[in-house]
């Protein structure tokens, strides 16, 4: 097994922070309140609302809301999806050149 290439990896998270705010959510109905979830493949940050807002994350996080809930095994698990997606990325690009 390869180890972790530092850079690869912080070029990964700073992927998964951009796809938690640059895709937006849909609202998913409870039983009162509205859920927002938020990360990409796998939801790991959830806020609650009680009226439909904005489906975006930045609006949803700074203009209040009833609870927020931050889950980072999710996280880890989208964070690593991507690195191991720029090594093989990489391994495509280098071989063809």
């Amino acid at each position: 097994m390869q180890k972790l290439k530092k850079d690869r990896f912080n070029v990964s998270i700073m992927i998964a922070i951009a796809a938690t705010i640059l895709v937006p959510s849909n609202p998913e109905q409870g039983d009162i309140i509205l859920r927002y979830k938020y990360g990409f493949p796998f939801s790991y940050i959830t806020i609650l609302q009680r009226e439909t807002t904005s489906k975006w994350f930045g609006t949803n996080f700074f203009t209040g809301n009833m609870g927020l809930a931050i889950n980072p095994l999710p996280f880890l698990f989208n964070t690593l999806i991507i690195y191991f997606i720029i090594l093989y990325l990489r391994k495509i690009f280098s071989k063809n050149s």
